[in-house]
């Protein structure tokens, strides 16, 4: 009997590759061979796996033009290996060399930003449009979209009362989701209290998710309690002690923890942990992106899984598109993910 589902397994053995190696590939890791992901793509196209089943249709359907050109792609600090943004950056190098257009990704640092200096090495005349990820510096932002060129944004810093930016903006659908995902879990349980760890104002998506985790409290007749979230400014994050001192010295823990992203969920994790607190056991936890990491607190995460592979192919549609016609006028859209219910929501 044939097999339904292609799997990670049926591409390393095609290709003689070890399974952790695919997944790498597949996922978006860093300093992985360019011939070994060009392969690995390739073959899970052929054989129809998951996400990439329908880029093979595309490639056979379409007579695509290729025009040629250079787009560049600025990246601010991407906190771990398999952040979405590896995936991102992975769907849009092979969107863009349909078309004959290379990318160029150029690495921020802080002294580029708060200078508003363009990357080293980087050419404007040789430009055909910019991508933006993990930008969410208002000045600097403001400044890409006066370069003249296409602009595309992966999400965006959050600031209602500025005027839109002068480009496109690619978001995760995440109010509603966040939403569905955490009226779930109280709808099975009778639970009191639910806390929300990350920077609100971090990021357009992460205030979304901010406000569906209301927005559940409210469904559910839950007072929003402050001591049991953690909002304060994003670099503290990045600091594991800030984490470890904010958890550590709530009064009380919540019932359950919902994290921005699945990198703060995985860090509470470890620190509930390292308390000798059990998830499932004596508190939930869940998470949103559902990211593609070798890590088997991943497999057991309740999340909201995010459609990486589109936005990229969606991205370089948008901006294909706006060089072909100028006229065209920069978009917001957003891509509905998938809410993954998982045992990390499920007590034992």
């Amino acid at each position: 009997m044939a097999k339904d589902r292609t799997t990670i397994q049926d591409i390393a053995d095609a290709l003689g590759l070890s399974r952790t190696t695919v997944s790498k590939a597949l996922n978006g890791a860093p300093h992985m061979p360019e011939k070994t992901v060009n392969n690995v793509l390739q073959m899970a196209k052929k054989l129809n796996y998951k996400h990439f089943a329908h880029l093979g249709k595309i490639e056979e359907n379409q007579n695509i033009v290729s025009k040629g050109g250079s787009f560049a792609l600025f990246a601010n600090y991407i906190p771990e290996q398999f952040h979405i943004a590896t995936s991102i950056m992975a769907s849009l190098e092979q969107e863009m060399r349909k078309y004959g257009y290379s990318l160029t990704v150029y690495m921020l640092n802080p002294d580029d930003i708060q200078s508003l200096r363009l990357p080293q090495n980087f050419r404007l005349d040789k430009t055909d449009a910019v991508l933006c990820i993990e930008l969410f510096d208002r000045k600097y932002s403001k400044m890409v979209c006066s370069l003249g060129k296409p602009v595309v944004f992966f999400d965006s810093y959050y600031a209602p009362e500025n005027e839109p930016l002068n480009a496109n903006i690619i978001l995760m659908e995440s109010r509603y989701s966040t939403f569905r995902m955490i009226n779930s879990i109280l709808s099975q349980y009778s639970l009191k209290s639910v806390g929300f760890i990350g920077d609100i104002y971090h990021c357009i998506s992460f205030h979304e998710r901010y406000e569906g985790f209301l927005n559940a409290l409210r469904n559910n007749n839950i007072a929003y309690n402050p001591s049991f979230c953690v909002i304060a400014d994003d670099p503290c994050f990045h600091e594991t002690s800030f984490l470890t001192d904010a958890i550590r010295n709530m009064p009380e823990l919540p019932e359950l923890f919902f994290c921005a992203n699945d990198l703060l969920a995985v860090k509470i994790i470890t620190i509930l942990r390292q308390m000798k607190i059990n998830i499932s056991q004596d508190l939930l936890i869940c998470g949103f992106d559902d990211t593609l990491c070798l890590n088997p607190i991943n497999s057991t995460l309740t999340t909201v899984r995010t459609p990486s592979c589109e936005m990229g192919i969606l991205a370089t549609k948008l901006l294909i598109n706006q060089l072909t016609d100028p006229n065209i006028p920069p978009i917001t859209a957003y891509i509905n993910g998938h809410i993954q219910m998982r045992s990390s929501t499920i007590y034992k």
